[in-house]
């Protein structure tokens, strides 16, 4: 099994950014809030119970009242899942780090994108040292990524004020995602996989509803022009969006009925999951493992996908 491992790195008060860093780091976050609409609603919202966090977002989101006791659409079973299922298991699939775990054992470590180090703190994290390209990110939470490449200028104390602010989260309050409940975070670097452009590659993401794969995200452009696909799995493009719009339709995969076989085999135990995968030259990794896509809250167009996607789901 391939655990990540903790690169040593001498702990000192030297390694923690100044006041002026820090200042420096609030006042970029400040002006490049993009949504502070959002943040004012979660603010509000903060003393509201989960249910009713929820469904007021619903309705903000989506259009409508949601009905989490008799739920239709993809999008009520995933909030109703997110409020009554407690499985330890949603623990594991949370944390990148224990994620690895779970892939080494079910399907073999020759899945598992290469890892550089682990740290239980930014502060320990050698920045300056790390072998580039590599990627860091905390093992809790989901869409924070920072890419260290061959060449590039950095500012070591405003990655490691990034870093700290993101194991400082507690992301189970942010979208009131249970999943992350009690869990803490630790840094990890990976490696960074290309494709044979030097491009980061797309992001498949599979989606396993009651037992089976119901359809594939092909995800481009994540970090710039992030467009989506949605494909059934014979590869045929879906006549459906999820939020984001469409680009040119994608080669099949070589690896296509490998990729739902691991998928299948990585979910068996979970009432509902999304296993995101990389393809690289001939090679098949496994990403993540997601509980609770989008927090619940992504669109399908048409709103028949939704409820079509809702019917497949079973207890």
């Amino acid at each position: 099994m391939d655990h990540p491992r903790t690169v040593a790195f001498q702990h000192t008060a030297a390694n923690r950014p100044s006041l002026s860093a820090r200042a420096r780091h609030l006042l970029s976050r400040l002006l490049g809030i993009r949504r502070p609409d959002l943040l004012l609603a979660r603010w509000l919202g903060a003393r509201l119970s989960d249910r009713h966090y929820l469904a007021i977002g619903y309705r903000l989101y989506l259009g409508a009242w949601p009905d989490y006791d008799q739920p239709r659409t993809i999008n009520e079973h995933i909030h109703a899942y997110m409020l009554r299922c407690r499985s330890p298991l949603l623990h594991m699939a949370a944390d990148k780090a224990l994620t690895r775990d779970h892939v080494a054992r079910t399907v073999g470590t020759q899945y598992l994108v290469p890892v550089i180090g682990l740290w239980p703190d930014a502060a320990r994290v050698p920045i300056e040292r790390l072998p580039r390209p590599c990627v860091l990110k905390p093992t809790v939470g989901s869409g924070q990524v920072l890419f260290l490449r061959d060449g590039e200028d950095i500012d070591v104390c405003q990655i490691r004020l990034t870093l700290q602010r993101w194991l400082d989260t507690e992301y189970s309050r942010v979208n009131r995602e249970w999943c992350y409940e009690g869990l803490h975070g630790k840094v990890i670097a990976e490696t960074l996989l290309t494709d044979d452009r030097g491009t980061v590659p797309a992001d498949y993401k599979l989606y396993v509803i009651g037992g089976a794969v119901r359809f594939i995200q092909v995800d481009r452009g994540r970090f710039c022009h992030h467009t989506r696909n949605l494909y059934d799995t014979d590869w045929q493009l879906l006549p459906a969006r999820l939020s984001l719009e469409n680009h040119a339709p994608d080669p099949r995969p070589a690896c296509l009925a490998e990729m739902i076989d691991i998928t299948l085999r990585l979910a068996q135990c979970f009432e509902f999951l999304r296993v995101d995968c990389y393809v690289v030259g001939s090679r098949l990794y496994v990403g993540e493992l997601t509980n609770y896509p989008g927090a619940g809250f992504e669109r399908f167009i048409p709103h028949a996908f939704a409820l079509e996607l809702g019917a497949h789901w079973r207890r």
